[in-house]
């Protein structure tokens, strides 16, 4: 523990699993309290009540990110629990099953954009109002790494993501005067749940493999890697002057 976090408070959207909970545990690592969002209460609650039992604060939220209400619930309970809100990390996603064009669904680009878009900018939207309250923040979105090097049959995700990168960089640009600071996270695919909708629903050692070789470095992103990632780009003293990035964690992947 560095404690480059201590006292900071940080809402996780998404926090329950996969990428999320490995942000969890850097920042609780790092000496910050954490609020758990997801949409999966049973989990949720879990992580939370096992970061708790390990000696760390943290508390859970049941939230839905593409309802905007639920997402503005979810900052005023973790304002009440935990006393402020320093870091929004708006990580909640899904991925895609991969099709090529002429096969892509209306329903299943609007579960992108109503997730993986309008939750990231409800999450931004609603952190912005509550660190105009307190005079300081900032926001980490995840975003990914098929935002700066697409990939086909993935177009649906790929343009979600892109969108977050778009947006993280002009909201970045609007609110550097009040020292607000606005990044994107983004991962190459990584050894979590999510990889079994990226191969077509079916988990498999050969398909893992697959995503393992064509990264650079011969190795799929953790959470872990996600998670210190994140820490640094929370971090005032270390990253104070970042914002606006879109900070790639992909083992090489989009050099």
């Amino acid at each position: 523990m560095t404690d480059r976090l201590i006292n900071k408070v940080a809402l996780i959207t998404g926090g329950a699993s996969g990428f999320g909970a490995g942000i969890a545990d850097c920042f609780v690592r790092e000496g910050a309290r954490v609020m758990i969002a997801d949409r999966d209460a049973s989990a949720g609650k879990a992580k939370a009540d096992a970061l708790t039992q390990a000696g760390h604060e943290a508390a859970f939220v049941e939230t839905d990110v593409a309802d905007v209400a639920s997402v503005k619930n979810a900052v005023a309970t973790c304002v009440e629990a935990l006393g402020r809100m320093d870091t929004m990390v708006a990580n909640a996603g899904i991925g895609q099953r991969p099709c090529p064009v002429e096969e892509l669904s209306d329903d299943e680009l609007t579960r992108q954009f109503d997730i993986n878009v309008k939750g990231v900018i409800w999450c931004c939207k609603e952190a912005v109002s509550q660190f105009r309250v307190q005079g300081s923040g900032n926001i980490v979105a995840t975003a990914s790494g098929i935002a700066l090097t697409p990939r086909p049959k993935l177009l649906a995700y790929g343009a979600a993501k892109g969108a977050v990168v778009t947006f993280c960089k002009g909201l970045a640009l609007e609110l550097a005067s009040e020292g607000i600071r606005v990044n994107a996270l983004c991962p190459a695919v990584g050894d979590t749940p999510m990889i079994a909708e990226f191969m077509g629903g079916e988990l498999s050692d050969a398909g893992k493999a697959q995503f393992r070789d064509a990264l650079p470095m011969g190795r799929l992103i953790t959470p872990r890697d996600v998670g210190e990632a994140a820490v640094f780009l929370a971090s005032d003293s270390e990253a104070g002057t970042i914002t606006g990035a879109a900070f790639a964690v992909d083992a090489g992947r989009c050099v």
